[in-house]
């Protein structure tokens, strides 16, 4: 698959999380996820674009969930939910300040920036890497790594658990993307954004700061 990507998509560095180069970014989790994408299998692909759900008590209460929440959370309160959709573009970036969790059950690419290519809420998608998450294998993604919705693989779209830090992304009292520094890029909370100015999150408002081709994933 990671070739068939590659030949499709000679506009994006793309790498599996299993290489070298994934390590700046995140780190393949040990555990036993057979249960989880049975559980992920569940959710329903919307017929149109992405869907996120921060929690779903079906995937909290599988064993796995438990063991990351202590082994890359040292115990502090998680959510656990998914992202599912037919995405294939870019046209944003966020990230946390705490790790985030993913896995699939119909494999996906995850497009990735490092802490450091962010410069005043500007980013270049000229420094986005994909990475090609294969069905089954977690990984988590480092705190301030810039990353996404995935992206599809297939014309049947993906689905991707999520598990973030409990609280992250619930709705704000107050945005202010004129404000200084950092938080101009707040969006939601523990969740800061930028975006393309071709993004639907430009058109909602959000920070407009990658500059350069709106990447999308073609499929193989």
């Amino acid at each position: 698959m990671l070739d068939a990507l590659k030949k499709a998509n000679p506009h994006i560095p793309l790498y599996a999380v299993t290489d070298a180069a994934f390590a700046p970014y995140g780190r393949v989790l040990a555990g036993e996820t057979d249960a989880l994408c049975d559980a992920l299998r569940e959710t329903a692909i919307p017929a149109e674009g992405n869907c996120y759900v921060a929690s779903h008590p079906a995937l909290e209460t599988v064993d796995v969930i438990s063991a990351w929440q202590h082994a890359v959370y040292g115990d502090m309160a998680v959510q656990a939910g998914y992202c599912n959709g037919s995405g294939d573009t870019l046209n944003a970036m966020e990230y946390h300040k705490g790790s985030e969790v993913n896995c699939s059950d119909t494999g996906l690419v995850l497009l990735l920036a490092l802490p450091e290519d962010l410069k005043d809420g500007r980013l270049k998608s000229a420094d986005v890497k994909g990475f090609y998450l294969p069905p089954r294998v977690a990984v988590e993604i480092h705190p301030r790594v810039l990353h996404f919705a995935p992206c599809r693989i297939s014309k049947d779209g993906f689905r991707c658990l999520v598990v973030l830090p409990a609280g992250t992304n619930a709705p704000l009292d107050h945005i202010d993307t004129t404000a200084p520094g950092e938080e101009a890029l707040l969006w939601m909370t523990n969740k800061w954004m930028t975006c393309h100015p071709d993004s639907p999150q430009a058109q909602k408002g959000a920070f407009v700061g990658i500059e350069g081709e709106n990447l999308k994933v073609h499929l193989p």
